[in-house]
């Protein structure tokens, strides 16, 4: 490959990987001061939800892939939210409603993340919950400076952000938008951190907090209840697994987007990928994507309604099938894009993990509760109002997700590397870019989360950076290309790998993070 952008980070004690510098430096304090994973994710996740409203959020939702050295073992933890128990696709089909509206109140779902955070480190946390919220509050109540990136993100959502009270208030100074280089202020999120903090998740999910958020809600017609946040818990789940090459790699079971990237890689083993030119990669990653899709959009589910368990659909009856089908058109709908960040974490005792948070599109729902502060996800959304599938509608049901992280395991069982990205539906897709560059064609982990991608946008269309491959042969097969200036546009990826006794920190010059050693 060529001259990376950003120089990886190297440590024979631990690393943290996010996409905002504040993050990073929340999470390697709690780990400098003798902190787990689990205590630099809350750290992080918190901090995120303050310097990335654009991505993430307290009204958004969280999952997490664990390695406990320890035990020698991985666990998966599924942070994702609930549709309100009063909420059902009968009631909206009854309404008119064809499918699920992208934005508003219809779309929110219970946060997951504070759960989410309390449950990782009530089981695996080593350091004093509330010390682990004070980077996030000082920034909320002092104020965190808008970077390029969130600026552009308002600036490309005000219209939809101008229209609620809460989120005007918080992302608007004298009528206009924030810009970059002026100051965020949050005052009424620090002040629901503060009862985060003190309180642990009752601080969120009941009393005054959840009191406020449900009555907002409901105003706006919502039928979100105390009762909703209050019943609501995050699980424990055995991660998939998928022999490919002489690794392993991992990832989060449904309601999660992991089976999809498990399955795009099962396709790919049958590939002869270090002979392949370019253009044909691109190619067979796309075919491979529109078969994937159509997979997911029939099968994924909260996993207590799904119809098909993972493991048959990564059973090699099943993937065979899939292959007889790659190039032969009848193509799923497009993928959507969302808006996500992922952050990767190794301690000095050799736990990792891979986790992810997000509020699914740009600003969630588009909705902040003015007295809390809080930004809510719209990840209802991806529900869908079909009578009898698995992902229709229904109260206390979770939504299929694009949310998913990796982990890999060398030949040994030990921890290789661990990694994810943001992008929606995209996400298998740029997981595959980044595995088959790393563990097929021996490139550098920080190479090849660096280098050009290709994604397959629906039908023959392909969204491509410049730089991957000559268009001349794709042309010929029939994909039309639109080129997107690189770096962006392709998600951003964050990643860990062992080289050796110590950790190389990856991020990735499409966003604006930094691995950082311990």
């Amino acid at each position: 490959m060529g001259t990376v952008f950003k120089s990886p980070a190297w440590s024979a004690k631990g690393m943290v990987v996010t996409e905002h510098p504040m993050a990073t430096l929340a999470g390697w304090d709690a780990l400098r001061r003798g902190g787990t994973v689990a205590d630099a994710a809350v750290a992080i996740g918190a901090t995120l939800a303050v310097v990335t409203p654009h991505l993430c959020g307290l009204g958004g939702d969280f999952f997490a892939l664990l390695w406990s050295a320890k035990e020698r073992r991985a666990i998966a933890l599924n942070g994702s939210g609930r549709a309100p128990q009063n909420l059902s696709a009968a009631t909206l089909r009854r309404r008119g409603l064809a499918q699920m509206p992208t934005y508003g109140p219809l779309t929110v779902t219970v946060p997951g993340l504070v759960d989410a955070l309390w449950t990782l480190h009530q089981r695996f946390g080593r350091l004093a919950w509330a010390s682990l919220w004070e980077h996030a509050l000082a920034a909320a109540a002092d104020g965190v400076v808008v970077s390029g990136k969130l600026a552009r993100a308002i600036a490309d959502n005000a219209d939809r952000l101008s229209r609620d009270e809460g989120a005007r208030r918080v992302f608007f100074r004298d009528d206009a938008p924030l810009t970059a280089g002026q100051l965020l202020r949050q005052p009424a999120l620090a002040q629901t951190m503060q009862r985060i903090a003190a309180d642990g998740r009752d601080g969120f999910y009941t009393g005054a907090t959840a009191q406020a958020m449900a009555k907002h809600l409901q105003r706006l017609g919502s039928p979100m209840t105390e009762d909703d946040f209050a019943a609501h818990t995050s699980d424990w789940a055995e991660p998939l697994a998928l022999r490919y090459r002489d690794v392993t790699l991992m990832e989060l079971p449904p309601n999660a987007l992991g089976v999809a990237t498990l399955q795009t890689m099962a396709l790919l083993a049958g590939l002869p990928l270090s002979q392949m030119g370019t253009a044909a990669l691109v190619a067979s990653i796309a075919d491979i994507a529109a078969v994937v899709a159509a997979e997911r959009d029939a099968y994924l589910a909260d996993p207590a309604h799904v119809t098909a368990p993972p493991d048959a659909l990564l059973h090699p009856d099943r993937i065979a099938h899939l292959r007889e089908r790659l190039g032969k058109g009848g193509w799923a709908t497009a993928p959507r894009d969302g808006d996500t960040t992922n952050f990767v974490v190794v301690d000095a005792e050799g736990n990792a993990l891979s986790a992810i948070q997000s509020l699914f599109h740009a600003f969630g729902a588009g909705i902040v509760e003015p007295q809390t502060g809080v930004l809510f996800q719209n990840r209802g959304a991806n529900f869908v109002l079909t009578e009898g599938h698995p992902n229709e509608l229904q109260g206390g049901k979770r939504p299929r997700h694009t949310l998913s992280a990796l982990m890999v395991l060398d030949d040994r069982g030990e921890v290789k590397g661990a990694l994810g990205t943001s992008g929606g539906d995209f996400r298998p897709t740029i997981h595959a870019w980044v595995l088959v560059r790393w563990l097929d064609l021996g490139i550098p982990l920080q190479d090849a989360i660096e280098a050009p991608r290709a994604l397959w946008l629906g039908g023959r269309n392909l969204l491509m950076e410049p730089g991957l491959c000559d268009l001349t042969e794709l042309h010929r097969k029939g994909w039309q290309v639109q080129l997107v200036p690189y770096p962006g546009g392709t998600g951003v990826a964050h990643g860990v790998e062992r080289v050796g006794v110590s950790w190389c920190g990856c991020a990735d010059i499409r966003g604006d993070g930094v691995a950082l050693p311990l």
